[in-house]
């Protein structure tokens, strides 16, 4: 079900359910929320509710004005918790056949055997990372990370800092990556781009420690 409000006398969408797909936790006292709609400012609500990440390169734009709608951003060397509840993944290929296996990033996933034989292997082809950065949420007084597996897309928030940490400790080795990249480049042809890749990851873990007071 669709969540919208009012924002300088024109309706926008919030976002769907509990996914407040288009507004920012910091956003959440500039909307009017419609008759009907959850209002993301009251405690309860913004409990279970899932506000959008603030992406740095999204600074300056409006309530209800942001796509697409379910940003998320990979990142490598962290894994989704052990605990978590994965979902079942459906696999295609051109000929006309799709099997549903166990997600590729679940413990699950080295188990698997075609007739109970054969491990079925599975390789990574453009994958963007194990872990997708995608939205925050108030969880037990903190604007907590909340992440997915970047397999199967199962969501689940990091209530504290030290929860987090990994996360933000990845983030500063894609920024410490790109860094090289640039030096790399920098013997020859460089439009910048590597350099606001790197201050784009520094910022993202920036925001992610903010969230909860550090």
């Amino acid at each position: 079900m669709g969540e919208y409000a009012t924002y300088k006398g024109q309706q926008i969408k919030m976002g769907t359910c509990e996914d407040m797909y288009y507004l920012r936790a910091t956003q959440a006292r500039q909307v009017e929320p419609e008759q009907g709609s959850l209002d993301p400012t009251r405690p309860d609500v913004q409990q279970v509710i899932r506000f959008r990440f603030p992406w740095p390169d999204e600074d300056g734009i409006e309530p209800g004005a942001f796509t697409p709608y379910d940003r998320s951003v990979g990142v490598w060397d962290v894994s989704p918790p052990a605990e978590l509840e994965h979902h079942l993944l459906q696999f295609t290929a051109t000929a006309g056949y799709n099997v549903c296996l166990p997600c590729p990033e679940s413990p699950a996933a080295g188990t698997i055997t075609w007739e109970g034989a054969a491990k079925v292997q599975i390789h990574r082809n453009g994958f963007a990372g194990p872990v997708g950065i995608v939205q925050q949420g108030f969880r037990n007084g903190v604007l907590a990370l909340i992440c997915r597996c970047g397999g199967c897309g199962a969501k689940y928030n990091l209530p504290t800092l030290a929860d987090a940490e990994p996360v933000i400790v990845a983030c500063r080795a894609e920024a410490d990556n790109a860094q090289q990249r640039a030096k790399v480049a920098s013997r020859g042809t460089t439009d910048g781009s590597e350099d606001s890749t790197v201050t784009f990851w520094h910022a993202i873990a920036d925001r992610i420690a903010a969230g909860y007071g550090h």
